[in-house]
């Protein structure tokens, strides 16, 4: 063989071992997605269930409360022979109306030739928590509109609030709960569950309310410790932390960030499905119809029905703040 040749066999192995091989050494295993975990989806954990039967020609569901009968010694002393004024019975009607969400992916013939991963087994455990998330969102957005609400400080309005959260804005919030005679959640042995932003309960913990109720001699520093109020129980409330409650920027001031946070008492909200139903799936391999005449797309989703309602507005109460760690929001670049 001639030296050309010889030099261009030579040039031709560099070529293959430095240039034509893959550019890219692929793991086996996938990293895991940046998700809320499922763990962070507490409102439909302490929500109270209610199912609309199927076939019953509605989407609504309704119930009464009626109100209990006021006691007045005056009224009800009796004279002899008069018979007192009755009583009015009253009441009030709550309805909610339950909604159909749902949503999927498409993949067509080329990718699932050519692509190294199967994308459907990647993605259905993300369409399960998609799901999940999307019934949070929705009680999230039925139950901020329809509680109570308080703010910190002397604000009177969202746009005026410049207060962090303190114990004795939720001590407030709960005695007044309690002079109105509704109980703490179900859950949580009768006593009312705080369930707040990680902002908000880092704000908590630096509350000096905090090291004067706990670090006594022979009290437990957990918070303190972790970092967290997670099950922990001070002045009678519990406190939960969630992601998935979003603070709102002040236009009025901003960059002030507000959040809200929910102190929940007893059968305070519902969480409506229809017939007790879940999830249901739907998937389409690559087969012929007449919308995709040549088989070129599959597709995986997810419908479901939901939907939540305030039972009780006095049990719920939405307290408005803002928190010395908003920075947190925008600390990466």
């Amino acid at each position: 063989m001639a030296q050309a040749d010889l030099d261009y066999v030579n040039m031709l192995k560099d070529v293959q071992q430095n240039e034509l091989l893959l550019q890219e050494l692929y793991s086996k295993t996938l990293e895991k997605m940046i998700v809320l975990e499922r763990k962070n989806f507490v409102f439909t954990t302490l929500a109270k269930k209610i199912s609309i039967p199927r076939k019953a020609g509605t989407k609504t569901w309704t119930v009464k409360r009626y109100l209990h009968l006021p006691v007045d010694l005056t009224a009800g002393k009796l004279a002899e022979g008069v018979s007192p004024t009755p009583m009015k019975v009253e009441g009030v009607k709550v309805s909610a109306t339950i909604d159909q969400f749902g949503t999927y992916i498409e993949q067509t013939d080329v990718a699932e030739a050519l692509h190294f991963d199967n994308i459907f087994g990647v993605y259905q455990p993300e369409l399960a928590r998609h799901a999940a998330e999307t019934i949070e969102r929705n009680i999230l957005s039925h139950i901020t509109g329809e509680a109570s609400v308080r703010y910190t400080g002397s604000a009177t309005s969202v746009d005026t609030v410049t207060t962090a959260l303190a114990f004795s804005d939720i001590r407030r919030a709960w005695l007044r709960m309690k002079n109105y005679r509704r109980g703490g959640h179900s859950q949580f042995g009768g006593s009312p569950v705080l369930v707040a932003h990680i902002n908000i309960i880092q704000d908590l913990i630096d509350d000096s309310a905090l090291k004067d109720y706990i670090i006594v001699p022979g009290y437990d520093e957990t918070p303190i410790k972790n970092g967290n109020l997670t099950q922990f129980k001070i002045y009678g409330i519990y406190f939960v932390e969630t992601q998935v409650i979003d603070p709102a920027l002040n236009a009025a001031q901003s960059p002030v960030y507000v959040y809200p946070s929910y102190l929940l008492g007893y059968d305070s909200y519902a969480l409506l499905d229809l017939g007790g139903s879940g999830v249901s799936w739907h998937q389409k391999g690559f087969v012929p119809d007449s919308n995709d005449p040549l088989a070129q797309r599959a597709t995986m989703g997810y419908k479901l029905w939901t939907n939540a309602k305030v039972l009780d507005p006095m049990a719920i109460c939405v307290i408005y703040s803002t928190s010395a760690y908003s920075t947190a929001l925008a600390d990466f670049s």
